[in-house]
This record gives structure tokens, sequence and C-alpha cells, in this order.
């Protein structure tokens, strides 16, 4: 069942290229060739030779094999490098067999592998290199063909039963603590950067929407004057022509166009999508931002209730269009309403030299074992809790808006479930304090 969980994520991608792994292996071939040759004709310690070269060999003509096979900047997906890394474990592993198992000073080498795997694959992969590592160090415990060197003056019978067991200890112990290590250092980036590129993309999809907006308002605004020329001429011609003339139809027709184009316009000039943008200078009121963003996650089950501070209606609280802002609340509101179980309270306050908006639901609150992590990625909620998410949007927000505009904190009000508020410095708004 495992093989075929492994062989249907064939398709995942690593950034890990052919060339880096071919060139380790390569490495690996000249440095095993050459200890190989200085151990056996300079210190005339005394193995099998041929099947050790024969091991070397066969290392060799695979690489030959992958490298014309495949172009050399190829992209390995998590079952390539898995295999091609068990299969580097293993021919370390019978190459240690044959030279003295764990009385091999190289024996430390098998610890390469899971490195690798650690770094790059995920924790199932990386398990199974694991245990596959630490079976073949408690083989080579027991069963190895012993080397000895009169010229260094050691027989096979040098090492004590007690020494090898250290040995193996010391091995297996730092095997798993340099897994565990890579590991977690390494999965915290990837998730990072994983979580970043998405916040990219969200922000770039924010961006391409305000552009939009702009592009939709500064048209209407255009359109209007040329519109307004042509229908005052249009009305001229058709006062001035008889229901007989022979282009009398073709005027009524040009006359009833341009009213329905003027409509038209009409609608675009009293929607929100264009009301929100102004040609010029992209200005927005606060408290109808904050309006629109919520509406569009309105629903029935819900009540929403935004309760503002007079400082909102007394100064009339304008801010300059920023798709970070927008990105950012949409996806705390998107949040609430997803746990909320009958209403969400907004509050909007002014709080110094910031302004705060503070989102109340009445759900379950943030889950104890996860409140600590909240702002991280991939953090998931409580087996208990029917809403399973990946803290993404959590992320996003929380990166979005301390870049440059804020601060996001996270709260559990008693009897009122979850609150997040959201603090906006009024320096980064263009605001005056």
């Amino acid at each position: 069942m495992l093989l075929e969980k492994l062989i249907y994520n064939s398709a995942e991608e690593i950034n890990l290229r052919l060339r880096t792994l071919s060139l380790i292996r390569w490495v690996a071939v000249l440095g095993q060739f050459g200890s190989v040759v200085i151990a056996y004709f300079y210190f005339e310690i005394v193995f099998n030779i041929y099947q050790v070269f024969f091991l070397i060999s066969l290392s060799a003509i695979l690489n030959i094999i992958i490298s014309v096979r495949y172009p050399l900047t190829k992209l390995l997906n998590s079952n390539e490098t898995f295999f091609y890394l068990v299969f580097d474990l293993i021919q370390l592993a019978l190459l240690l067999f044959l030279t003295g198992g764990l009385t091999n000073p190289f024996c430390v080498l098998i610890i390469a592998p899971i490195i690798i795997s650690a770094t790059y694959l995920d924790l199932k992969r990386t398990i199974i290199i694991g245990t596959i590592s630490i079976i073949s160090l408690t083989g080579l415990a027991f069963y190895y063909y012993p080397i000895e060197s009169q010229t260094l003056g050691f027989s096979k019978n040098d090492f004590s039963q007690f020494e090898i067991f250290s040995i193996w200890s010391a091995l297996v112990i730092t095997l798993i603590f340099i897994a565990v290590y890579c590991f977690r250092v390494a999965d915290e980036s990837r998730k990072t950067t994983q979580a970043l590129r998405q916040t990219q993309i969200a922000l770039s999809n924010e961006e391409k929407v305000s552009a939009l907006m702009s592009l939709t308002a500064a048209a209407v605004h255009e359109l209007g004057t040329p519109l307004s020329t042509i229908s005052v001429v249009a009305k001229e011609l058709m006062n001035n022509a008889k229901d007989s003339d022979l282009n009398y139809d073709d005027l009524v027709l040009i006359n009833s166009q341009i009213k329905r184009c003027s409509n038209i316009l009409e609608r675009l000039r009293t929607d929100s999508f264009s009301e929100r943008s102004n040609e010029f200078i992209n200005k927005l009121d606060f408290k109808r931002m904050i309006n629109e963003i919520v509406n569009s996650y309105r629903n029935q089950n819900i009540e929403l209730i935004i309760q503002s501070e007079k400082y909102f209606d007394k100064n009339n609280i304008t801010i300059t269009r920023s798709p970070e802002i927008i990105q950012s609340i949409s996806n705390i509101i998107d949040n609430a309403f997803k746990h909320a179980k009958k209403r969400i309270v907004v509050n909007l306050k002014n709080i110094n030299n910031s302004i705060m908006i503070e989102i109340i639901d009445d759900g379950e609150g943030f889950s104890q074992d996860i409140f600590p992590l909240l702002g991280e990625p991939y953090v998931r909620k409580s087996a208990k809790n029917k809403h399973h998410g990946l803290g993404l949007g959590l992320f996003i927000s929380k990166n979005l808006l301390g870049k440059n505009f804020g601060d996001i904190k996270f709260l559990n009000l008693k009897d009122q479930g979850g609150c997040v508020q959201i603090l906006l410095s009024k320096n980064s708004l263009g605001l005056e304090k």
C-alpha cells in the first residue's frame, strides 16, 4: 500500500536537479575507488577487491546510463529521488559488508542519504530511508567480512563486541538526530516558501482587480463627454428631419443606440465596481470599503453588525486603495463567516496612532492547540472542529499587513468566540494622527 502511494505521487516535483545527485554520485565513485586502491595496495588491507570494484563499477555504470538517458537539468520528482537514494544506500551498505562493516571508518557515510532525504523529501519517504539505514547498520554490526593489515598492525579480532556496539549506537543516534533536525528545518522552509507564493498570487489578483476598476472608472469618465456631444448632434439632426426623409429611420436607430450607451455608462458610474475607484487618486471611503468587503460575504444565516466610532464620520476618513489591505481584510472576514454560528460584529475604532478593525464571531473560537501558532502557514484546527484549514489566509493577511501597514492580533473572548484585531498605522495610511 505504501509503495502504491509513492508511485501515485510520482508527479510531485521538488527543487532538486539530476545534475546535483549525479555529481554527488561521481564524487562518491571516485572517492570509493581511490580509497579502495590506497587501502588495498598501499596499506595492504585484506578484502575481496574484485567484488568491491564490481559494486563501484555498478554505481558508475548506472550514473552513465541515467546521464545519457535524461538531461542533467531534469528536475527530479520525489519518487525518482527516493529510489536514487535507496540505491546509493544499499550500494554503500554492501561495500561496508565487504570491507569490515562498522569497523570500517567510512561507515559514517551511511548518514549521507538520510540528510538528502530529510532535506528534500516528505516524511514517509524519509522514514523509509531512515529505517533502511538503521537496518543496514544493525546488519553490519553482526554480519561482515572482517579486514586486517600487517602494515597497519591490526587483525580482524582487534574490535570487541562492545566497541562495535558503541559505534552502532553512535551512528544510529546521530542518524536519527540529523534526520529530525534537517527535516524540521527544511519542512518549515518549504511551507513558508509555498505560503509566500500563495501570498504573491493573492496580491497579484487583487492588484489586477484594482487596475481593472480604475480602468473602468476612467473609461466611464472619458466616454461621457464625446457621447454627450454625439447625442446632442443626433437629436438636432432628428429634429430637422421629416418622417418622409430617407434617413429618418436611421436617425431614430442612432438615437436609440446612443440612449442605450448612456444607460450602460450610467450603470457603470453608479455601480460599486466603478465607484470604488477614482480615476485619478484612487481614494476610498474607509467605512464604505469595509461595507463592500463585508457585503461580498453576506448570507441570510448570519447577522452582520458594523459599528464605528464618530471619528470616522466626523473626519471623513478616506484612504488610498491598497491591494494588501483589501486582501488581508477579506481573508479575515471570510474566516469569520466560516466559523460564525449566528452573528459577526465588526468594530471600527480610533486608537491613538492606529485604526483598529475588530472582527468578532460567535463561533467556538480558536482552539488552544493551535492558538500559539496562529499566523503561521499550514496550521490545522483540532480534529473535533468541523472546520479544517491550513491557516494560509491568516498567514497571508499577517504578512501583507505586517510588511507595511500594521499588525494582526488573535484573541478568544469569553462567551463571544474568536476575535481578530487588525491594527493599521495612520502614518502608513496617509492619515493625520
